[in-house]
């Protein structure tokens, strides 16, 4: 009974590695983040034909600094689904405002280190999504409130005048708003 048991286990298990195998990971823009699945039936994906103008509101809180918060990553994926659904690069205009407590993700790895003892795992990340074009903005009410000096501001990453402000701009502007916490 044991016996049999066990080769049950054991051919579920393989079976279930067989399945996990056939996937497609892929990460098409953003190569280093937001890996994906190409999936292969789908009803509804991106029209190739439209432009897309995304503005992104980025307000995580930074319980655990020593790793990305899944909100900052999923900008990657959004552009890397975007692009398996058949969007070119250049037809993907993706703004990302970071305010509130993502405020901290901009800083650059001295401050970092000096806030929380640990290196920014941010920096990579937002260096690949400015390499992709995507414009990176931080609120300057909060990189005040959260005492950071323009001098700690990663180099990817403008400054404006508010999250507020720039969020209305783009939205007059036309962009889609996705708003992730």
């Amino acid at each position: 009974m044991k016996l049999r048991l066990f080769f049950c286990l054991a051919f579920l298990t393989l079976v279930q590695l067989s399945f996990a195998q056939k996937r497609n990971w892929v990460n098409p823009i953003i190569e280093n983040y937001g890996q994906i699945l190409d999936l292969e039936n789908v009803d509804v994906k991106p029209d190739p034909d439209l432009k897309y103008n995304i503005i992104i509101e980025l307000v995580h809180d930074m319980d655990k600094p020593e790793r990305r918060n899944f909100s900052a990553t999923n900008v990657a994926r959004l552009i890397n689904l975007h692009a398996v659904g058949g969007v070119k690069k250049e037809n993907l205009n993706v703004a990302v405002v970071i305010h509130a407590e993502a405020t901290n993700t901009v800083i650059n790895n001295a401050a970092y280190k000096k806030k929380y003892e640990v290196n920014n795992p941010y920096i990579e990340l937002y260096e690949e999504l400015a390499e992709a074009g995507v414009e990176l903005i931080v609120c300057g009410q909060s990189l005040s409130m959260y005492r950071h000096d323009s001098e700690d501001v990663i180099p990817q990453v403008k400054t404006a005048t508010s999250a507020l402000t720039a969020v209305s701009t783009y939205q007059l502007k036309g962009y889609a708003y996705f708003k992730w916490d």
